[in-house]
């Protein structure tokens, strides 16, 4: 249904110097409704969560996915027929994971292989996407279909809050500690809205990529009504992140903000870009102020000790002294790691009390598992993938690039969440490299291709 509803020419026109520009033939025989199938596996065992009689197998359903990413790197036919610098680097950062597991610090064997089997699936699609042929337009009906999805959490995440008690799952009822929750301009207290997740707080994620894939939404038009469909949703996401008031979520989505933008401009769209900028401008303040009705005096509290101090006392206050402790105090004890297993759901389901080392910063999670040499790599490998976005965004298909820039925003975005919280140790990670290794395998591009695509178009 979702590649039905998208303009041919528009998903898969693409100028044929970016046909000179491919790196090698593609293998036959492959299919991109692998992607498909992971990314809808991920999906559905996140909305299970939401379902009281599956709260019980909450484990199984969190292992869901990935476990079907790891099954896929067995299954999925066909080689892999190039590796370029990212799919080095991620090999790089697997053998290092591996060396890992023999550390003598590391935690139980049973925690220190659960861990490394989820540093694999995590980083998996970088192995078995390079196996597919993937068709134009594929990044974009996946960006699409997560599109929907966090539009439809974000929807529910603004009923949680309008209707405090009603649309909440049943996990999320569970927890009732203060620091979960927020007090509305009624002085009512309630959980933060969950949106389409387990987690209080969960609907500002919802709304993050609610507004951010609207955004692609609104700049490709990939449909009729495309352009009011993204607005809505853009919308849609602003209000769960205000009324989530989860911070990390906003500054996320300004930094995304911000790389669309320069992309935009960079690539000689300096009129899509300021157009784009006004429009989320004046739906960022429109939208506040609707919030503010309902979210009160707390929600702009909480939201203005965001520029209250500069960026820099706002972080150390907050995160910066995790990271200030992890390069002073735990990289001088632990140069190479401290081994796998320490810290996490891996350890709480898998180690011991007693083996658990605190991690709430991907930063930290790496000194942890392999030390400086993990943390160089492992940037290295993210950094290396987001250049390779930034580089298609300047490709003169315009649907191409649009949606190669959202790429590269809600990647530069997600390395920025590792200042806040282990994200490669999630979901989010293994979406993240999904998403990335689609892009390099639908438009495959040689060291200097770009340069030619750009000369001749």
């Amino acid at each position: 249904m979702v590649q039905s509803a998208l303009p041919h020419r528009r998903l898969t026109a693409f100028p044929r110097a970016i046909g000179e520009a491919a790196a090698v033939s593609r293998p036959a025989g492959s299919s991109a409704m692998w992607a498909y199938a992971c990314i809808v596996v991920q999906l559905v065992s996140q909305v299970a969560l939401l379902i009281e009689p599956l709260v019980a197998f909450r484990v199984f359903n969190r292992s869901v996915a990935l476990g079907t990413s790891l099954a896929f790197l067995f299954i999925v036919p066909g080689k892999v027929r190039t590796w370029g610098i990212v799919r080095s680097l991620g090999i790089a950062v697997l053998a290092i994971e591996t060396l890992a597991m023999f550390n003598p610090l590391g935690g139980s064997p049973l925690s220190v292989i659960a861990h490394w089997s989820f540093n694999l699936a995590v980083m998996a699609p970088l192995l078995w996407v390079a196996r597919l042929d993937v068709p134009r337009g594929t990044v974009a009906r996946i960006l699409l279909i997560l599109w929907g999805v966090h539009s439809l959490g974000a929807v529910l995440g603004v009923l949680q809050v309008y209707f405090p008690g009603h649309f909440e799952p049943a996990v999320a009822s569970l927890t009732e500690r203060r620091h979960l929750m927020i007090q509305l301009s009624s002085g009512e207290w309630m959980l933060r809205p969950t949106g389409l997740t387990d987690t209080p707080g969960g609907a500002s994620v919802n709304g993050l990529y609610a507004a951010l894939f609207g955004s692609g939404v609104v700049l490709a038009r990939p449909f009729r009504f495309a352009r009011l469909a993204g607005v809505v949703s853009i919308c849609l996401g602003l209000m769960c992140i205000y009324l989530g008031e989860v911070r990390s979520s906003l500054v996320m989505l300004v930094v995304c903000v911000i790389v669309l933008t320069a992309l935009l401009s960079a690539s000689g769209r300096g009129t899509t870009a300021t157009t784009f900028v006004l429009l989320v401008g004046i739906a960022a303040l429109g939208v506040f102020y609707v919030a503010l009705g309902v979210g009160g005096q707390m929600m702009s509290n909480r939201l203005s000790s965001l520029v209250a101090s500069d960026p820099g006392t706002f972080y150390y206050a907050n995160r910066g002294r995790m990271l200030e402790y992890a390069f002073t105090e735990l990289l001088p004890r632990y140069p190479l790691g401290a081994g796998l297993g320490h810290w996490g759901m891996v350890n709480a389901y898998f180690g011991s009390v007693d083996q658990e080392i605190g991690a709430e910063l991907q930063l930290v999670a790496w000194i942890l598992d392999g030390g400086l040499l993990l943390v160089i790599v492992y940037l290295a490998a993210a950094l290396a993938a987001i250049f390779y976005a930034c580089r298609v965004s300047q490709l003169p298909d315009q649907a191409a690039a649009i949606w190669a820039s959202v790429v590269a925003a809600y990647s530069v975005g997600a390395l920025a969440l590792c200042f806040s919280y282990p994200l490669f140790m999630s979901t989010g990670g293994l979406e993240f490299w999904l998403v990335n290794a689609l892009l390099m395998q639908e438009v495959p591009l040689k060291r200097r291709g770009l340069n030619r695509a750009v000369a001749t178009s």
